[in-house]
């Protein structure tokens, strides 16, 4: 270090009064907001919340995982790869459910994610303020529809026009036509699929148009300063900003089509066996614990149908976890 540069300060008493930043000043105004009565009581009342929500998700876990406790004791893990649930045998297994529930849920995020992101893209780039605005409202009136009602007009609407039409048509196409093969009865897997979609939709389209509006103005900006047309910053610029923000939104409507059951209970045929073809009536986790819980006649019987609720929460929470931690690696920040 030549002898004319003063060495860099290492203690507070050493930086020049001009360069000192406030701390003690910012913390003892932060000591007084909350030494004020409406500080103390918003303090109380978030660390209460925290406290009354942890303590119920707590209960809700212990109560799933004591209730279910006789199932596993008598199937063990192999309730997780047994196919045949026949309690006049006392032989339970939920692997038929869960096939049906990833399927279903598959085939609504193939139908799902590419028209969410379509859409959410169109409303907040290129469609003009009197057109997204109506259709914006539309879309969360859809979400605010009951699962009772999407199932039910599945049920009535969706069910013989599959059944006449779609089914038949899927099957007449070469390649994808292995995964539609077998007769064409209207509820299937295919359809449950259609109706989960249905009701993610709203999900994927609010959060990805949220996130497509997050994009910094400046990379539109650059997008087009290269001569980009108005898709191509959409495609090459805003929707890659975004990618954080929709694969959020991709996790968030899983979720809910995991759990979804009394809507896919209505138009899935409830057959519990695996499906070999989309177009195969089957069952899920949910629409099991609605056909079979009202039928219980033993103890045994009803600590199985609360193990498939267990399973249907795991499932959940292990999709939720993979999904956070797939985001903070995204977000991570580089060390160089």
């Amino acid at each position: 270090m030549p002898d004319d540069v003063d060495p860099p300060a290492t203690t507070l008493e050493e930086i020049p009064p001009a360069q000192r930043t406030p701390v003690a000043g910012v913390q003892e105004a932060l000591r007084r907001r909350w030494a004020r009565p409406g500080g103390r009581l918003y303090a109380g009342l978030r660390w209460g919340g925290a406290t009354i929500f942890a303590a119920i998700a707590v209960a809700l876990v212990v109560s799933l995982l004591s209730s279910s406790g006789q199932a596993f004791g008598h199937s063990g893990l192999s309730l997780l790869w047994t196919g045949t649930w026949d309690p006049t045998q006392r032989i339970f297994g939920a692997e038929t459910f869960i096939v049906g529930t990833l399927v279903t849920t598959a085939v609504a995020l193939v139908l799902a994610v590419p028209i969410g992101v379509g859409t959410a893209a169109f409303l907040s780039e290129l469609a003009p303020r009197w057109l997204a605005t109506p259709l914006s409202v539309l879309i969360d009136l859809i979400a605010a529809v009951p699962s009772i009602v999407v199932g039910l007009w599945g049920l009535l609407v969706l069910t013989p026009v599959f059944a006449r039409h779609v089914e038949p048509f899927f099957k007449k196409i070469p390649v994808i036509e292995w995964f539609f093969h077998g007769p064409a009865l209207g509820p299937s897997m295919l359809l449950a699929g259609v109706v989960l979609a249905v009701m993610i939709l709203p999900t994927m389209v609010a959060l990805s148009r949220t996130a497509l509006s997050g994009v910094a103005l400046t990379d539109r900006e650059a997008a087009r300063a290269l001569g980009g047309t108005r898709w191509q910053v959409v495609r090459r610029a805003v929707i890659p900003g975004a990618r954080t923000g929709i694969e959020a939104a991709v996790i968030l409507a899983m979720g809910r089509a995991l759990g979804e059951s009394i809507a896919v209970a209505m138009v899935i045929g409830n057959a519990p066996v695996i499906p070999h073809s989309l177009l195969s009536p089957g069952a899920t986790l949910g629409s099991a614990v609605i056909n079979f819980f009202g039928g219980v006649t033993t103890g045994l019987e009803r600590s199985e149908v609360i193990a498939l609720v267990v399973i249907l929460l795991a499932i959940t929470a292990l999709v939720n976890a993979v999904g956070q931690l797939l985001l903070r690696s995204r977000v991570r920040p580089e060390v160089g």
